[in-house]
């Protein structure tokens, strides 16, 4: 299917995130922090990446911020995947172009819900951002 980029410093996520995207049918490609994270899409190209926001060094919303503001990874989906909940993060994470926001720990099956609906939608002319609300009535 697809080749997705996990991006977390913590080594159980990313063996527990790999282990389910491989399921769902897709390739998966890994790194540990920021700059790691913008070598791995820049060599391998993925269709999605799944960004941890609170990581040391270059943390989620600065690779975010970075991926978005150069035309070679603009256009890749990226769904922030972190424990931080507030409201502000959300804000923060949507306004630097994040396609979704998911907080740790996920339910079973969200994971490859929302990576099917980012992969579907970024190939769509008419992207957009759906709430929650709308997304929890499609899995209802």
């Amino acid at each position: 299917m697809a080749r997705i980029l996990v991006v977390d410093d913590n080594s159980d996520i990313r063996m527990a995130l790999t282990g389910i995207l491989q399921e769902a049918g897709h390739r998966v490609v890994e790194a540990t922090d920021g700059s790691g994270a913008i070598d791995a899409v820049l060599s391998s190209d993925p269709s999605l990446i799944f960004l941890d926001a609170a990581m040391p060094g270059m943390d989620g919303f600065d690779t975010l911020k970075w991926l978005k503001s150069h035309p070679g990874t603009r256009s890749i989906p990226v769904v922030m995947l972190t424990v931080l909940s507030r409201v502000e993060d959300r804000e923060r994470a949507r306004t630097l172009g994040a396609f979704d926001y998911i907080t740790k720990p996920w339910e079973d099956g969200e994971l490859e819900l929302r990576a099917q609906w980012a992969l579907a939608a970024s190939k769509s002319p008419a992207r957009r951002i759906i709430s929650e609300p709308e997304l929890s009535s499609l899995v209802a």
